[in-house]
């Protein structure tokens, strides 16, 4: 998927390319649940290193979401 934002627009909001990913992996995270790991693959991060980075913003790291999804996987592992 390609985003693509007027240069106008994003200049009025004082964004370059990177603060902007940063704020859509932010807001997808908390927005849509998805887990430390998969919002951290937008900036090429691990799942550790984007919960550091939620803390630096302070932002809530939502631990429960990841732990669902892990136990889910280990539910569906285990024919639970």
């Amino acid at each position: 998927m390609r985003i693509e934002i007027n240069d106008d627009i994003a200049q009025q909001c004082n964004l370059d390319e990177k603060e902007a990913l940063e704020l859509l992996a932010i807001a997808v995270y908390k927005a849509k649940g998805l887990t430390g790991s998969v919002a951290g693959k937008i900036l090429g991060m691990n799942e550790f290193d984007f919960h550091s980075f939620l803390i630096s913003r302070n932002e809530t790291v939502n631990y429960e979401s990841d732990n669902s999804l892990n136990a889910r996987k280990n539910n569906n592992l285990f024919g639970r």
